[in-house]
């Protein structure tokens, strides 16, 4: 890997903290060696203090209300006052898979190539997913394509759940078996699954399959409300705080440890803001453009200004 690829990967992939908790966070252990404490509450940035007493909470997002809504998601990843890239997030059409119609969730990262060292880096995750008996997303095949470098299918976990196994490969070109614990995901279906308990006032984990093993995301679903402001919109807006912690997940660049996560008090939980612990201080993820509507559309229109601006 050279230096301006791992310059860009210890940068841009904690954001999916947040959006995913993926293999691209623990295919490099030695990393981990170089975490250091640090405090999220420093990096807070100006939240708007205001009469909050009797507004009222909205009910908890089921994923038919997520996908039906037709979401497109911009969001800024910053490192201190360095814009380090962009993250997308939308969902494309419907597609059959083993013989079952499944979702299908793309998480596309694009790096600022006016930062040293880095230039263009563009990596997307794919997830096809489906919802269980229980109304939770679950995951059937995981991958990410490496597109700047045209390195299509890097990392594939893949989900048999009539053998409960899980089979991966990795970037190493490793592969391997693992048991199937549900409601098992390889990644960043958790954008969807923390939207169903933003707010709720309850504690949740969820089983990750990262790096050739299992992990779990631990949350801790407040449901106090503050009011803070994001590009996205143009006044200050309610929102809920996630608090979360990784259990046996341990990702390279000291992703390891606590997370903070905050989402609308909407009908949606639209996910705003994530903060991110990295080996030298915080990564943070803002919202700086949302749609609704035609997903498909939306997804293009992300295209179309991405290519605008190269």
């Amino acid at each position: 890997m050279d230096t301006r690829r791992v310059v860009f990967c210890c940068s841009l992939m904690v954001v999916l903290s947040q959006l995913l908790a993926t293999q691209a966070l623990a295919s490099m252990s030695y990393f981990v060696q170089q975490t250091h404490e640090s405090n999220l509450e420093i990096q807070n940035p100006e939240t708007y203090e205001s009469d909050l007493e009797g507004m009222l909470a909205k009910g908890q997002p089921t994923v038919p209300d997520i996908l039906s809504a037709g979401e497109w998601f911009r969001y800024e990843v910053s490192y201190g006052f360095f814009t380090l890239g962009w993250v997308e997030v939308s969902i494309l059409p419907d597609t059959m898979y083993n013989g079952r119609v499944h979702h299908h969730l793309l998480t596309r990262m694009i790096s600022n190539d006016r930062l040293p060292l880095i230039g263009y880096e563009r990596d997307e995750f794919h997830t096809f997913f489906y919802v269980n008996e229980e109304g939770l997303p679950v995951s059937s095949l995981f991958w990410k394509d490496n597109v700047d470098e045209e390195q299509w299918d890097e990392i594939v976990y893949r989900f048999e759940r009539e053998t409960e196994q899980v089979f991966y490969k990795e970037e190493d070109e490793t592969t391997g078996i693992l048991s199937l614990i549900e409601p098992a995901t390889a990644g960043h279906i958790i954008f969807v699954y923390s939207r169903l308990f933003a707010g709720g006032g309850t504690n949740t984990e969820l089983p990750v399959y990262v790096s050739k093993k299992l992990g779990y995301l631990d949350f801790d679903h407040s449901s106090a409300t503050e009011m803070r402001t994001y590009e996205a919109f143009e006044e200050p807006i309610a929102t809920y705080k996630t608090n979360g912690r990784t259990v046996d997940i341990v990702g390279p660049f000291g992703f390891s440890g606590r997370f903070v996560a905050f989402f609308g008090q909407d009908d949606l939980r639209i996910p705003l803001e994530a903060r991110v612990k990295m080996f030298l201080g915080s990564a943070v993820v803002k919202l700086i453009e949302y749609r609704k509507g035609n997903s498909d559309q939306a997804n293009r229109q992300g295209m179309e200004l991405e290519i605008e601006g190269l």
